[in-house]
């Protein structure tokens, strides 16, 4: 009698050490997924980072032109707003001079002065234009300017997962090399 009693509670175990070991390669297998997962997360971040730093590199060389055209910009605005300066200047001394205006109606029909207006009213147009050039130009600096700020924000987030995903690839590797030895 004995046994047969001892049959049944022999074949209980052989059943849980079978569970217990499926329990561990099981477990093992996980942890070597997520020591692949972490290996392709920090690859997969190594070349987003890769091509982030080209893009800011782009970024840093399209906002660097910008700026130097920008700043073409205003001297030519500052040299236009001078010579607007000058003309109405000059306008307004030779508009005083009552000689030159009978000398303008008499001779020029008054042509010479009207011409003056006009080129004047020219010249304010186009200041009015080159100002609004620069304002525009200003914008799109501002805008470069965040966006690689924002790029840069995100590159070390990138830099920072990678750390994260190659600190876990090394974790899960040794675990699964300890594991592995343990079952």
């Amino acid at each position: 009698m004995s046994f047969i009693n001892k049959m049944p509670n022999t074949t209980v175990r052989s059943q849980k050490h079978r569970v217990n070991t499926m329990g561990k390669v099981l477990t093992l297998l996980i942890i070597i997924l997520l020591a692949l997962v972490s290996a392709a997360g920090y690859l997969l971040l190594t070349g987003e980072i890769r091509s982030g730093e080209k893009q800011m590199a782009e970024g840093q060389r399209w906002l660097e032109q910008g700026q130097d055209t920008l700043e073409k910009g205003k001297v030519k605005l500052a040299d236009g707003k001078k010579k607007l300066a000058d003309g109405k200047k000059e306008y307004a001394q030779a508009n005083n001079s009552p000689v030159l205006v009978f000398l303008d109606k008499f001779l020029n029909a008054g042509r010479g002065f009207k011409g003056a207006r006009a080129s004047l009213a020219k010249g304010r147009q186009q200041v009015a234009k080159g100002e609004a050039k620069v304002e525009a130009g200003e914008d799109r600096v501002d805008a470069g300017e965040l966006k690689l700020s924002q790029g840069r924000e995100r590159l070390m987030l990138a830099k920072g997962g990678r750390v994260a995903c190659a600190v876990g690839t090394i974790f899960f590797t040794a675990l699964s090399i300890v594991f592995g030895f343990r079952m």
